[in-house]
């Protein structure tokens, strides 16, 4: 089990994610930094159109992926709808 960090990018602003979770496999982290973007997209309209971004780190502080904080098309309707 490897312990990866999600932080949230906004412009040239980082906050950072102190305690990480827990995962078996980095592709799990992918699937779980798209669902906070996409949840973030919804609930958090003041992030919709500004340059921001969900970062997975390793604990070296890597950068494994990025997941942006806007929707791939408009239709989207609650961060529980495909």
């Amino acid at each position: 089990m490897h312990r990866f960090f999600f932080d949230l990018l906004v412009g040239n602003i980082v906050k950072i994610d102190p305690g990480g979770m827990v995962f078996e496999s980095t592709e799990a982290t992918v699937v779980v930094a798209n669902e906070m973007a996409n949840h973030l997209f919804v609930w958090r309209d003041d992030l919709r159109d500004r340059n921001a971004w969900i970062r997975v780190r390793d604990k070296s502080g890597r950068e494994i992926y990025r997941a942006p904080v806007w929707a791939e098309s408009g239709e989207r309707v609650g961060w529980d709808q495909p």
